[in-house]
């Protein structure tokens, strides 16, 4: 068994990378971004050096307080975690938006969700830190690996790094990030504002005591694809072979040729779900919500759509992934995810349905409008999933959903992952197995398969009634 934690995985890579460049005195590191002897902020000449000295590429970037003197990794605090590939112009942005946003004493809020934004925490800290703050830039291309020993590319890159951040203790009421952190603590940034950063505290958030504890399985494969089938190994392939359960459990109705059945909802004509696939979606999501709110077991559902290459008797590899996701239970501004409020209040409505609702802004409602010629937001989908001019699949859909507890459910590294977390590491070791059938969007490179603009689908006619 691993003897390491994340926080050790988080302080191993620290060390390799910003603190490496820092002791090196062919770099600039470490560079202060904010120059303060004036009337106005400005940046440090070594600042806008930095910036400009490089091109467009594949960049990771971190903004950090340096706690000298500098004596190890935790003299790194993280304030923003980022990914572009154009850091020249990012980093001015950042710069521009923080000195905007100072003094924070000026503040005030809206009252609409992300009123108090990044750039308003960022600047939170900086007032409120006696340490300088500084920038970290990297072309991923010369990171032989990530912090978990295997190669990646920057948008997963960013997600890993954020969720070792977000777990690190004491990181948590510093860090600035809003993506691949839980919905609950973006929530309460927005609700305490100025108030929610804090340096020394001895809370220690639910993800930083898991962070704390040892790993839950060994991972020594070769390469992603290797631990991808690890995961649904011990997961998605071990509830098939599992006789008590109902998987795999399809996701649309449909007659033996895959043709899918329709039901109307409203005026909206949409593809119907299987009876089993909402059983199964409501009796997870009742784990997380109930009708006083989230309660206090899983934060919400991770998900997987997939077809089997074999559907007779399917093997690890016959589970193909097409889409990976999550429905938090949080919501940013309210308690209660809107994608949660029918399950929590036992509705027979679902028209959000935990993502995978009838509505317009959910994914059986744009599947269905995108075959129907109504909208494009599922073109890929459609182009891939479903025949041209009509509702028939091209191979049965399958919808894997549980409720996410890294108690119970192996991080795909071996370490526990939050919701929020597990859904970016796993679309990366998803991607690395089955490029050209992941028709994830973000998360993945630009370049990819699901990214590529030539998608087409003809429309198929709505029944007449």
């Amino acid at each position: 068994m691993m003897e390491r934690t994340k926080a050790d995985v988080w302080e191993a890579w620290v060390e390799a990378t910003v603190l490496s460049d820092i002791r090196d005195v062919e770099t600039p590191d470490p560079v202060r971004m904010i120059d303060a002897s004036g009337p106005e902020l400005e940046m440090t000449e070594a600042y806008d050096a930095y910036r400009l000295g490089r091109g467009s590429g594949d960049y990771l970037y971190l903004l950090y307080l340096l706690e000298e003197p500098v004596d190890g990794p935790q003299s790194i605090r993280p304030v923003y975690i980022g990914e572009t590939g154009s850091v020249a112009s990012r980093l001015l942005e950042h710069f521009r938006r923080l000195r905007d946003a100072v003094p924070i004493g000026d503040w005030e809020d809206d009252g609409s969700w992300g009123s108090y934004g990044k750039y308003d925490h960022i600047a939170t800290v900086y007032e409120q830190s006696t340490a300088p703050l500084c920038a970290w830039v990297v072309d991923v291309d010369d990171i032989e690996t990530g912090p978990y020993g295997y190669p990646t590319y920057r948008h997963e890159l960013e997600g890993k790094l954020v969720g070792l951040a977000h777990s690190y203790p004491g990181f948590d009421r510093v860090l600035a990030n809003r993506d691949f952190v839980p919905n609950r603590v973006a929530q309460r940034m927005g609700a305490l504002g100025p108030e929610w950063v804090a340096f020394d505290t001895d809370e220690q958030s639910e993800e930083a005591m898991l962070a704390g504890e040892p790993p839950t399985r060994d991972r020594d494969g070769e390469t992603k694809a290797d631990l991808w089938e690890a995961w649904v190994r011990e997961t998605i392939h071990a509830e098939l072979q599992d006789e008590s359960l109902a998987d795999p459990i399809p996701l649309f109705e449909t007659d033996a040729d895959l043709t899918v059945s329709l039901t109307e909802i409203g005026s909206s004509t949409v593809f119907e779900r299987t009876a089993e696939i909402d059983d199964r979606i409501r009796s997870e999501g009742r784990k997380c919500v109930d009708e006083d709110g989230v309660t206090d077991g899983p934060n919400g559902l991770l998900y997987v759509l997939y077809q089997l290459a074999d559907e007779d008797d399917p093997g690890v590899g016959d589970i193909v992934p097409r889409y990976i996701g999550k429905a938090e239970a949080y919501g940013k501004k309210n308690e209660v995810s809107a994608n949660f409020e029918e399950i929590a209040q036992n509705r027979d409505g679902t028209r959000s349905f935990a993502r995978w609702g009838d509505g317009s802004y959910w994914h059986v409602g744009e599947l269905s409008e995108t075959v129907f010629g109504e909208a494009s937001k599922k073109l890929s989908w459609a182009s891939e999933l479903v025949e041209d001019g009509t509702h028939q699949l091209t191979d049965e859909l399958y919808l894997w959903v549980r409720a996410w507890d890294p108690a119970e459910y192996p991080g795909p590294y071996g370490y526990p992952a939050y919701l929020a977390e597990v859904e970016a590491l796993l679309i990366g070791l998803a991607y690395d197995a089955y490029p050209d059938a992941l028709l994830n969007h973000k998360e993945i490179p630009e370049d990819a398969p699901a990214n590529r603009t030539d998608f087409d689908f003809e429309p198929a006619p709505l029944p007449k009634h």
